[in-house]
């Protein structure tokens, strides 16, 4: 599942920003990185917050999906059509061995950017993110396309389900030939198409009788709590992105 999971965990009682600076902290540092325990520490890392969010579970088919593809092409590229040398493997089967690494390292750093993104998706709240960035004086036009990006799939997703239902209450049939399943797609995608555009001009219309152009500093009607501890977390991590960036360049983190 790709969006906000409701739950109680640690980082979906967090401000909204503690999440959101972890995922941002694993994807500097995975892309900082250059080795491959480094990067792969990184994996472990995401996936450590992901069983730390109570998330695991929800991201897990996802995650596979989004990176299962791209790490066979990897493996392809890398590892069957590398460079010299080659390891052998069984019969006339070889992989480059520098391939090899090379494909470990790049799918390493997609898995770690996935999973990291993915829970992020699944533990901040989108209403806890707009109060706690009203709370910190954040203009609305950017909350809104930050939030609207955040919420598109799982809006995308339920208006499909719900048009769908509705067509197969009309009759409309998915099973039979490859032919007839492909046709089946023109009553779901264009009423789909048209009710994305309709949702837009809704928003906009919306937006502009809310002030959405109004410099003046909104309130934030229930902004979440912070507290010292998150605080400084967030700028550890801050920390540790500079020192990551700072040991790639010394030459330190292979």
């Amino acid at each position: 599942m790709i969006g906000f999971v409701p739950g109680a965990s640690p980082l979906h009682r967090a401000h909204p920003y503690t999440p959101l600076t972890i995922a941002a902290a694993i994807l500097l540092v995975t892309f900082a990185a250059t080795g491959l325990v480094a990067v792969w520490s990184m994996v472990a890392m995401s996936l450590a917050v992901a069983l730390l969010g109570r998330v695991a579970r929800p991201i897990a088919g996802p995650a596979l999906v989004l990176v299962l593809p791209t790490w066979i092409v990897l493996f392809v590229l890398h590892g069957l059509l590398g460079d010299a040398p080659r390891v052998l493997i069984a019969g006339p089967v070889t992989l480059s061995e520098p391939g090899i690494a090379r494909a470990l390292v790049l799918g390493g750093r997609i898995g770690a950017i996935v999973i990291a993104s993915l829970v992020t998706l699944a533990t901040v709240s989108p209403a806890r993110l707009v109060e706690a960035m009203t709370d910190r004086g954040v203009p609305f036009g950017r909350i809104f396309l930050l939030v609207s990006t955040l919420t598109f799939l799982p809006r995308t997703r339920l208006r499909a389900r719900g048009i769908l239902e509705a067509q197969q209450a009309r009759g409309l049939r998915l099973r039979g030939s490859p032919v007839a399943r492909f046709r089946a797609l023109g009553p779901v995608v264009l009423p789909l198409v048209l009710g994305a555009l309709a949702e837009v001009d809704e928003q906009v219309l919306a937006l502009e009788s809310r002030g959405a152009t109004s410099a003046a500093r909104r309130t934030a009607l229930d902004p979440p709590s912070d507290s010292p501890a998150q605080r400084a977390l967030r700028w550890s991590l801050l920390v540790l992105v500079l020192a990551a960036f700072a040991a790639r360049f010394g030459g330190a983190l292979r």
